[in-house]
């Protein structure tokens, strides 16, 4: 069971901080991941969920979540906290959203800095809403968590999700306060058939290492994005989930990033630029560990099929493609923006 006691001072040392979360947070020797769940909030109603199944998708994989409260890289420090939704009762989730918004995360010092619709553009699973919530530190975080108040959310909050990334971040928008650049490339219209049919860099196996529904967009997956009638005007916040390649991926994709940066990248020239680049902790809840989360800003979806089928990025696709090992590319509405 979980050992009594409170959550130590934010002014103690980081190491006996670390000590103390620990015998929080970990299990004894004799007691196992299930049992140390059952007195947290994770589950229903404050219990474990009774399929194992679930750990990692709709609460947290027990060990990543004890490693990261005891991390000394990570312990004392404010951070992000990327959720990358799938709903099962999207009206339940946005009860949960607001019981978050009004109560439980003012309480603690903690904040929504991003909220936004969304729509898998590229990856395996199609995702419906990504948030980001800045919290004080990872103790913090826990202790709320962990509380018999978030329990009684947390039913609310299982009843209207499937399944979830949950993925610490480092914290910092990237230059908000700058203005976007002004496109100089043509920028096409692209309808459902036409995002088919063009040649894109990121749709299909038109670039060599290209993995349809992995690195590059399905046919499906294109065409469904170029007809989604809330992507079609406004400004587009891509969420890019990166693991690379073993061996020279990171290296590779590096080639890709540097051609695709700077005043004159192939980003700019479409009015498009970076607002996250950062370092991710394994994820608490999801299948594959990112190493970076990237967020571009698009001035429209025009602009971003415009960007992939152009020659420039068509030459330069295959560096991406080969260097990633695992990938998402989210297309967001940015709904709410905290910067």
């Amino acid at each position: 069971m979980l050992r009594a006691g409170r959550l130590p001072s934010m002014h103690t040392s980081s190491s006996s901080r670390v000590s103390a979360i620990c015998r929080h947070v970990c299990p004894a020797p004799d007691e196992s991941p299930q049992d140390w769940a059952r007195q947290s909030s994770w589950g229903p109603a404050g219990t474990a969920s009774s399929s194992s199944s679930a750990e990692g998708r709709t609460f947290p994989k027990l060990d990543v979540l004890r490693d990261f409260i005891s991390d000394p890289a990570w312990a004392g420090k404010p951070f992000w906290m990327l959720n990358v939704l799938k709903f099962k009762d999207q009206a339940k989730y946005q009860e949960y959203l607001k019981l978050m918004r009004d109560d439980a995360l003012p309480k603690i010092g903690a904040k929504i800095v991003f909220w936004g619709y969304s729509r898998t553009v590229i990856g395996k699973i199609h995702y419906d809403a990504v948030a980001i919530v800045e919290y004080p530190s990872p103790e913090v975080f826990f202790k709320m968590a962990s509380s018999p108040e978030q329990a009684a959310k947390n039913s609310v909050r299982l009843a209207g999700l499937e399944e979830q990334y949950l993925i610490p971040l480092r914290p910092g928008w990237f230059h908000l306060d700058r203005a976007a650049p002004v496109p100089t490339e043509q920028i096409r219209h692209f309808s459902a058939e036409a995002a088919r049919q063009t040649k894109n860099g990121m749709v299909g196996v038109e670039v060599e290492g290209a993995r349809p529904g992995e690195t590059s967009a399905t046919l499906d997956q294109a065409a469904d994005f170029a007809s989604d009638g809330r992507l079609q005007s406004g400004r587009l916040w891509h969420l890019n989930l990166l693991r690379f390649a073993g061996g020279e991926g990171k290296r590779l994709y590096d080639t890709y990033a540097k051609a695709m940066g700077g005043r004159h990248g192939v980003l700019s020239r479409y009015g498009a630029r970076s607002t996250l680049a950062t370092e991710c902790y394994r994820s608490l809840m999801g299948e594959v560990n990112f190493d970076q989360a990237i967020i571009a800003e698009y001035p429209s979806r025009d602009a971003f099929l415009s960007m992939g089928a152009s020659a420039d990025y068509m030459r330069t696709a295959h560096f991406r493609h080969q260097g990633l090992q695992d990938t998402y590319i989210i297309s967001c509405l940015p709904e709410f923006v905290d910067g």
